[in-house]
């Protein structure tokens, strides 16, 4: 049996037995890893105020043969207090980890992933521009995973697009008005350059860049479907979020 530590981040929790639970973590060296917290659901557990979704840690690991590593510290680094007083950014960090859960695997390091992740929850925690850190972060996520939208010409005919334009979504990138069925989504020249925007931005600029309201409704409808393309899954936490917004 190995020991291991290294800095993560809850992704998600579930259940095992009557009181331990397996915990899901994106960490800094070793990516995606899957932990038992044995305890944890007692109420004099030391580990509990840790797990909780989205808090940055530092832990200490037993990795024996199984994938499953055994959980023996956990340091708090940021429990993003603040974002957890505010419904709408918590369920908005929440669609962070989602995202990241289900877009990575398990045991492949990505420190590029991590600190994305881990500076958008700070960005998260202190600022009000939501739907702008939320459209960043999932094309960066992608930009980083390979998945980067492609938006230079149709990738159906590889044709220079014009004002009639679309996105379809199984192919992950514009298409013509020849090339267009209509189950592709309907996106402006405007929102294509956004997309470019965004995928290159600094975050340390992020203030700089407004985000038009056409834009963000665009690409509110296209990229989170897109993602579920990828994932053949539907994204628990969107639709959540959406209804907040309509509060």
């Amino acid at each position: 049996m190995s020991l291991f530590d290294t800095d993560a981040i809850v992704l998600r929790h579930y259940e095992l037995g009557e009181a331990d639970k397996i915990i899901v973590l994106f960490s800094r060296n070793k990516g995606k890893i899957r932990v038992v917290a044995k305890g944890v659901r007692k109420t004099k557990s030391s580990l509990a105020a840790g797990l909780e979704p989205f808090t940055y840690n530092h832990i200490l690991v037993y990795q024996g043969k199984s994938d499953l590593g055994n959980l023996s510290q956990c340091d708090i680094k940021d429990s993003f207090s603040s974002l957890k007083d505010d419904i709408l950014k918590m369920t908005a960090a929440s669609y962070l980890a989602e995202l990241v859960n289900e877009l990575t695997v398990d045991h492949q390091p990505h420190q590029d992933i991590f600190d994305l992740l881990l500076l958008t929850l700070k960005l998260l925690d202190q600022l009000d521009e939501i739907d702008l850190l939320l459209r960043t972060f999932e094309l960066k996520l992608l930009n980083l995973l390979g998945y980067q939208p492609y938006i230079t010409a149709c990738i159906k005919c590889g044709r220079e697009v014009d004002q009639s334009v679309k996105f379809n979504l199984i192919a992950g990138g514009l298409t013509c008005d020849k090339c267009a069925s209509n189950q592709d989504l309907r996106v402006s020249l405007g929102t294509v350059k956004f997309i470019e925007q965004l995928i290159k931005l600094d975050y340390r600029r992020l203030l700089r860049l407004k985000l038009p309201e056409y834009a963000n409704k665009q690409l509110t409808n296209i990229i989170p479907a897109y993602i579920e393309t990828i994932t053949e899954k539907e994204l628990k936490t969107i639709s959540f979020l959406d209804s907040l917004k309509d509060i």
